[in-house]
């Protein structure tokens, strides 16, 4: 079991949420590390994901990125190194992972956007597998929705990447210290429907 004492954050969340912009500067802002996961499953396989699907199939990358999951919180551990762990995007629907990482101590927040805007980002972005029209998206995201409700905390991440930043820093997370914001960090209205939420969860969940 990963050490709690180590702290340690996981976002999670749909294609396009921002999860790797919004973890760099969220660890920046704090001083801790970050792992972008996409990242060092790319490193570990030697070539791209996308390569990856097409060479090896969905059942392979899952079980790679399980792998590397186990090897990211382990490391922070063992080099007792704060961490801001960026998930991929089908990572937190896999069977096992939301109770793993409940298990190991590890908050997860889902950084949720509106699905308009979510397929306005991915239509500009490359590199996306699983990424291949319209209505596979919108069916792959409800889908992986239920999935992402048993995170332990929902950041609306329609908006600005700094103010996705702000909300976290200032939402009382465990382990997330209230960290003041770089003068950089222009605080914008937050989105009407944003803000930080525990999701609501069914009893014994």
């Amino acid at each position: 079991m990963v050490n709690p004492r180590v702290p340690m954050l996981c976002l999670a969340g749909f294609m396009g949420s921002g999860k790797s912009t919004v973890g760099a500067r969220l660890a920046r802002q704090l001083g801790w590390h970050f792992v972008d996961l996409d990242e060092r499953i790319e490193t570990a396989a030697g070539i791209t994901i996308p390569q990856f699907f097409d060479r090896h199939g969905e059942p392979a990358f899952r079980q790679l990125e399980a792998n590397q999951l186990r090897a990211a919180l382990g490391r922070a551990t063992e080099h007792r190194e704060p961490t801001i762990l960026a998930l991929g995007g089908g990572t937190y629907a896999q069977p096992g992972a939301p109770e793993f990482l409940r298990n190991a101590g590890v908050p997860v927040i889902w950084l949720d956007a509106r699905i308009e805007v979510l397929l306005s980002r991915c239509m500009t972005m490359t590199g996306r597998p699983l990424f291949r029209d319209e209505t596979s998206f919108r069916a792959l995201h409800a889908q992986r929705v239920p999935s992402y409700k048993l995170a332990d905390f929902r950041v609306d991440s329609s908006g600005d990447a700094t103010v996705v930043v702000a909300e976290i820093l200032r939402s009382g997370i465990p382990g997330v210290p209230a960290a003041e914001l770089d003068t950089h960090l222009e605080l914008e209205k937050p989105h009407p429907e944003g803000g930080i939420h525990a999701p609501s969860r069914s009893p014994g969940k």
